[in-house]
């Protein structure tokens, strides 16, 4: 387990978008003086250097912010408790265009130092206590959304070299087809996440390596809900999958982690990704993902904790030569590098029904069928 300080978390777009929406939570205030931020604005997305927000009204939202009652975050206790604004913050992520103002304005100074209060008391909830634990090796589910009565395609069924010497020549296939040295402007898009996934021509289809969440109190799995640029799926299929004795998992828990991942195993993606990561980022830079297949030679996981979502997701991160992004992963989220696990036969039924469905005034949940 490794904590990240509420500052390094700070610094990463996704947490504070998560504490601006417990802050709204704990204070009804916190929603009107955001608001009255927006108001003026004649945008739904944008880069935070390209918006021109009133002052007074970020003072006035930092005032707000810093007034909130965070007390009775410390009684928070369940592991679930956070999910609700888990969620937003994870469905609201735009790692291929220019993010949400309500997100991009969290990064204001004033707007920013106003949430540590509310970041101090989040790392500190006893609720928030499993978001920096390593890989959990024996509650590992796999998350198979069905749509139109029809079960995704989730892993590739070829062994894991197989699958990425086909992910590491769509990468570079697709690094030739997007080459563009004007303007980035003019560059070519499409691709714009940074897991060992990849489509192409061959037959056969994609190359996906099997990923796996853990299984939280009441929640089947954490990835049936937890997902960027999600479908909306509201029914999902999950099998146990267990990792081999003594696996070797390479922990994300921070931005640090993740840029140290990329310098050891570096591939460049500069064309591949340069359009899209400058919508979202803003920065035209020299593009680099890790090249899984090397990253195989020494681990059979990379892990992204909670805690290394919130702080790397949805930013440039700096790295020998250029920048990277983590995009596309999931809070919790594994992908298994080797071919020595086992995903059991048998699946689970899990459905999201409603408050209605349920006859209940609480938020929609999942339920197992």
């Amino acid at each position: 387990m490794q904590q990240t300080t509420p500052d390094e978390l700070l610094d990463g777009p996704r947490f504070r978008t998560l504490c601006l929406a417990v802050a709204a939570r704990l204070d009804a205030g916190v929603d009107r003086a955001v608001g009255a931020l927006l108001e003026p604005l004649t945008t739904s997305y944008g880069l935070l250097a390209d918006l021109r927000p009133e002052q007074d009204a970020a003072d006035a939202l930092a005032a707000v912010l810093s007034s909130v009652d965070t007390r009775q975050l410390a009684a928070w206790t369940h592991p679930l408790r956070f999910l609700p604004v888990l969620e937003h913050t994870v469905e609201s992520a735009m790692p291929w265009q220019p993010p949400f103002v309500e997100d991009a304005i969290t990064g204001l100074p004033a707007v920013r130092n106003a949430l540590r209060t509310v970041a101090e008391a989040v790392v500190a909830s006893p609720s928030a206590a499993w978001w920096g634990t390593d890989v959990d090796r024996t509650a590992q589910w796999v998350t198979q959304p069905v749509r139109n009565g029809v079960p995704e395609v989730v892993a590739s069924a070829r062994s894991v070299a197989e699958v990425l010497d086909r992910w590491r020549r769509y990468v570079v296939a697709g690094e030739g087809r997007s080459r563009v040295d004007g303007p980035v402007a003019d560059a070519t898009g499409g691709v714009w996440w940074s897991t060992p996934h990849e489509f192409g021509d061959e037959p056969g289809g994609a190359a996906i390596l099997p990923s796996s969440t853990r299984r939280i109190d009441g929640l089947g799995s954490s990835g049936s809900t937890l997902v960027e640029d999600s479908f909306g799926d509201d029914e999902v299929l999950l099998r146990s999958l267990q990792p081999p004795a003594g696996a070797r998992v390479f922990e994300v828990h921070g931005a640090a982690d993740w840029a140290r991942l990329v310098e050891r195993y570096p591939m460049s993606v500069r064309w591949a990704r340069r359009r899209e990561w400058w919508e979202s980022t803003g920065r035209d830079e020299h593009w680099f993902l890790p090249d899984y297949a090397a990253v195989a030679a020494d681990h059979d996981a990379v892990h992204v904790s909670v805690q290394g979502y919130l702080a790397a997701a949805g930013r440039a991160i700096d790295v020998d030569g250029g920048a990277t992004v983590l995009a596309g992963w999931a809070p919790d989220e594994t992908f298994w590098l080797t071919d020595d696990i086992v995903i059991e036969p048998d699946a689970e039924r899990w459905q999201l029904r409603s408050a209605e469905d349920e006859d209940e005034d609480d938020e929609p949940r999942w339920v197992r069928t």
